[in-house]
Formats: structure tokens, C-alpha cells, sequence
């Protein structure tokens, strides 16, 4: 019995250059679409950042017992979204058909992600510590910080989540294989 040729045998067709540079030039495309397709849709950015805009201003409308619930449900939105990014059915909801594979991720991002989050944190708990009344001399500044925030997170969040992911993901390399998940 002869065994069958395979694919990968020397005798196998080899593309031409000119295959070869199509193919290259449509898996660049393709890594393109898998990285648009990541960032979630543009209302949910919009959405976000009006109510991120109305709990940081909640405080300033409602007065200083807004100031105890309003972390909380910051808290709250946050582990929903992670929540609802981590199901299929939530993800497509939210606009993100395919996310980055965690083992695509560098180490080195990883690292500084978490440095950053470490240094959010601690500025947060910072913040904590002042007085209650502390106002910084300007009337409605979480009003106005609110609105700056909320602003940057609608207009500028999906170019922001590009260039992150754009920064994490290795781009296959030694893998062989595409950084992206088809479907949750």
C-alpha cells in the first residue's frame, strides 16, 4: 500500500509570489476587521458617558447623601458590564461580536494595566479622605468633571479601545494563529 501524498509533501504546488502577497495582504485585512469589530457599539459609549456624567454629578443636584449610593452604583454598572462582556448573548447586545484571546495578550500591558488600575484605586481612596464639604472653591465642579469625563468617554472611547488593543495583542506572532475569538 503507497501512502497518499499530502499537502505539506515537497511535491505539493507552491502559490506564486503574487498568491502569496494576496493572501498576506488578506489576513492584514482580516486582523483589521477583527479589530474594529472588538470595540463595542458607539451607543453604548454614549450611553456611558451620560451616565457617568449624572452619578458624578448626582452629589451636586441631590445633595451629599447622593454621595453614598453613587459609588456604589458605580460599582454595580461596572461588574454588569464585565458581566454582560463575558456572555455571548450580553456581548452581542452590546455590540462586540468577537473579544482578544487573554493569552494574546502581552505581559508587559498586562502589567501596566494593572499599575494603572492599582493607581486609579488609590487615587480614588485619596479623594476619599478629604472632607465631605471640600469643594474646591468652584460651585458644581463634579457637575463640570462629570461632564468632561462623561464627554471624553462618548467621543473619543472606541478610538481609545482600538489603540488599547492595539498595544495588548501580540499579533500572533510565534503562534500562528489569529488573536481574536469568532464568537463568545
Amino acid at each position: 500500500m503507497s501512502p497518499t501524498p499530502s499537502p505539506s509533501a515537497p511535491d505539493a504546488p507552491r502559490p506564486s509570489p503574487d498568491e502569496a502577497a494576496r493572501a498576506l495582504a488578506d489576513i492584514g485585512r482580516r486582523r483589521d476587521q477583527a479589530h474594529s469589530s472588538a470595540v463595542e457599539a458607539r451607543w453604548v459609549y454614549v450611553l456611558s458617558g451620560v451616565v457617568f456624567c449624572a452619578l458624578f454629578a448626582a452629589p451636586d443636584f441631590l445633595g451629599q447623601e447622593a454621595s453614598r449610593w453613587t459609588p456604589a452604583a458605580f460599582g454595580a454598572l461596572a461588574v454588569g458590564y464585565v458581566a454582560l462582556l463575558n456572555t455571548r448573548k450580553g456581548a452581542a447586545a452590546l455590540g462586540s461580536p468577537v473579544r482578544t484571546r487573554r493569552q494574546e495578550i502581552t505581559p508587559r500591558f498586562r502589567r501596566y494595566a494593572l499599575l494603572t488600575l492599582l493607581a486609579v484605586l488609590l487615587a480614588g481612596f485619596a479623594l476619599q479622605l478629604l472632607p465631605p464639604d471640600r469643594h474646591f472653591g468652584v460651585p458644581y465642579w463634579r457637575t463640570a468633571v462629570g461632564a468632561a469625563g462623561g464627554a471624553a468617554l462618548a467621543l473619543f472611547g472606541p478610538r481609545c479601545r482600538r489603540a488599547l488593543l492595539s498595544a495588548a495583542v501580540r499579533d500572533g506572532r510565534g503562534t500562528g494563529r489569529s488573536a481574536f475569538h469568532g464568537t463568545h
